[in-house]
């Protein structure tokens, strides 16, 4: 389905880190290279917010 998913390239390097990742993120299970993407996208999604709102709070005096 084209509305609900795109393709990414990336080298044989970095498809054999993903491979590596898949297999150490959660111990005993191994993740698609898809899930593995996503839940690395999500994490880094989750710090960058984490670094908007403390830069917000500096600029703000705290105030949100």
């Amino acid at each position: 389905d084209i509305t609900k998913y795109r393709n990414i390239s990336v080298s044989r390097k970095v498809y054999a880190d993903l491979e590596d990742i898949s297999v150490a993120k959660i111990p005993g299970v191994k993740l698609s290279i898809s899930k593995t993407v996503e839940t690395l996208a999500a994490k880094e999604k989750m710090a960058l917010s984490e670094k908007l709102s403390e830069k917000i709070k500096i600029r703000t005096n705290g105030k949100v």
